[in-house]
């Protein structure tokens, strides 16, 4: 394939994307997630400090299960992500 068709392509992925997190973050389910995350990281800023790539070695346990809770609401939210393209795969595919 050309390069032009690459970069249409990679365009039209990052146009879905933006459409199905948009999409997403009016769903009750899907922000409850993410403010959960943004408490998180609110009440334990060494967990900012990790997603930044600051951080490196856990202070304590408590941010140690901070930081696991966070990956679990990452966890949650990617897997929300990727069944939202995979539903929006089958529609475009009947629209078809």
């Amino acid at each position: 394939m050309e390069q032009g068709v690459w970069k249409r392509l990679e365009q039209e992925y990052d146009e879905l994307d933006n459409e199905v997190v948009r999409r997403l973050r009016s769903e009750a389910a899907y922000k409850i997630w993410v403010q959960r995350r943004v408490d998180i990281q609110m009440e334990h800023p060494f967990i900012k400090g990790m997603m930044d790539g600051d951080a490196g070695i856990f202070p304590s346990d408590e941010d140690y299960q901070a930081w696991l809770e966070v990956r679990k609401t990452l966890d949650e939210t990617e897997r929300m992500e990727r069944m939202a393209f995979y539903w929006q795969g089958h529609a475009d595919c009947y629209a078809y």
